[in-house]
């Protein structure tokens, strides 16, 4: 046994090969509807539970109606798996109400 020598190599374990370092991911392109607040209300209200209904109600509900059911990994929100997909091509119409000209320089 040599007692003055390093156990790890400091040479192969100091190297890092890059992997997928400059991948980008290419998706498509989906056009963007603007529609109504009013409407954007309605579509959101059959995606998430109701403000009175409990858990357990929303996933028999959605049980009942054969669909799936998705927890968001970053905020625990529950939410009907099909109807979200369907909602992100739509996008609420919020009006100007003049206070940013629109005008360009």
């Amino acid at each position: 046994m040599k007692v003055d020598t390093d156990p790890l190599q400091v040479a192969e374990t100091s190297l890092c090969e890059p992997f997928e370092c400059l991948m980008l991911e290419a998706i498509e392109v989906t056009p963007v509807q603007s529609i109504s607040v009013k409407k954007y209300a309605e579509k959101v209200k059959a995606d998430y539970p109701r403000e009175e209904e409990d858990l357990i109600n929303f996933l028999n509900r959605c049980k009942l109606h054969n669909k799936e059911i998705m927890l968001c990994p970053r905020c625990s929100a529950v939410c009907d798996k099909e109807a979200d997909v369907g909602l992100q091509n739509y996008m609420p119409h919020v009006s100007n109400n003049n206070k940013w000209p629109n005008a360009r320089p």
